[in-house]
């Protein structure tokens, strides 16, 4: 019986709450793969089926979530491709993605990008994944099951550049208020690049950070945030430059 495999890398949760939406149309008991605490080789069988989201940075997948995730291997597992982003590019993180996916076993048979609440600007995409967003996901995935039961497989044509573009480090810093810190450590555990010292939670190393998000989001005090000259000057005209709605695109 063949079992629905959700995997995603999702420092700020809304990757994982499309590929939840995405499994929820199967109806088959599932398992569950957050690639930020999951750092392990796994393999699939043929009567699997993956569904695998990814943030999309800078037009590229993140490096730990892609470092993570090739340590997955299938055996002509049908795979369903996510690139979530923040409204803002694609470029060639989806082709990337499927890429991948095919190289390490998987049959992708199905392909998209959706829209979330960009993690970085928080003027951008505000309440997305909407009502309507959801709407199209849903109908989405009721194609993707028509097509595992065809038995075909992915046939679109999934825009981007092989020559993938080259990683982009931001310089924007992220800084914790001590004054509110709580020392949980939360931050700590989940930072996939192990920048935030096990004995000073308050301090990142930013040569190592990704600037990923998982740490602010984790917070339960609210203390981490982007900060800095570069973050505020660059916020007002990247929200302006990105205000228009994009819509997801699906590939089958």
């Amino acid at each position: 019986m063949s079992k629905i495999m959700k995997i995603f890398f999702s420092p700020s949760q809304t990757t994982k709450q499309v590929v939840e939406q995405v499994a929820s149309n199967f109806k088959k008991e599932s398992e569950t793969y957050d690639l930020l605490n999951f750092n392990s080789k796994k393999e699939f069988s043929k009567e699997d089926i993956a569904i695998v989201g990814m943030p999309i940075f800078a037009g590229r997948l993140p490096k730990s979530g892609r470092d993570r995730l090739a340590k997955f291997k299938g055996n002509d597992t049908k795979a369903i491709a996510i690139a979530n982003y923040g409204n803002a590019q694609v470029k060639d993180a989806l082709l990337e993605l499927v890429e991948l996916l095919k190289e390490n076993g998987f049959d992708v048979i199905a392909a998209a990008t959706t829209v979330s609440h960009h993690s970085i600007f928080d003027g951008v995409a505000v309440g997305r994944p909407d009502s309507e967003d959801i709407k199209k996901i849903n109908e989405f995935a009721e194609k993707c099951i028509e097509k595992i039961e065809s038995g075909e497989s992915l046939t679109s044509e999934i825009p981007g550049n092989s020559q993938y573009i080259p990683y982009k480090q931001l310089p924007f810093i992220i800084s914790c208020d001590d004054a509110i810190c709580s020392f949980c450590y939360d931050c700590v555990s989940i930072c996939p690049e192990q920048a935030i010292p096990d004995d000073d939670p308050v301090n990142t190393d930013l040569d190592l950070c990704s600037r990923c998000t998982a740490c602010i989001n984790i917070c339960p005090e609210d203390a981490r945030k982007f900060s800095g000259e570069a973050f505020e000057t660059k916020k007002p005209a990247f929200e302006q430059a990105n205000s228009e709605r994009r819509e997801p695109e699906f590939y089958l």
